[in-house]
């Protein structure tokens, strides 16, 4: 839901998949990524955007991301955000690839 909001109406919203190595020293990892082309995420909120209770938004409480946040964090993983190609906002999430 989080990233159908800020996509302009006909939008687009894709999720794929990938092997990383983003995992400690190096290791694999798998990433799902999710890339929209709305209006992005500004830099100067991207060090508190997981934080709880913080958002941009008139509406919403600000715990989404922080809560997705901790389940990766809690599986050994990593959750990022950095711009799309799409033009919008890129979330990675990676998680130890299971051996």
């Amino acid at each position: 839901r989080t990233a159908s909001e800020p996509v302009r109406e006909g939008g687009r919203v894709r999720v794929s998949g990938r092997e990383g190595d983003e995992g400690n020293g190096g290791a694999p990892t798998v990433d799902v990524v999710v890339d929209d082309d709305g209006s992005g995420d500004a830099t100067e909120h991207r060090e508190r955007i997981f934080e709880p209770f913080f958002t941009t938004k008139a509406k919403g409480s600000g715990l989404g991301r922080s809560i997705v946040h901790a389940i990766v964090t809690q599986h050994a993983g990593r959750l990022r955000v950095e711009d799309s190609p799409a033009g919008g906002a890129r979330f990675v999430v990676s998680l130890p690839l299971a051996r």
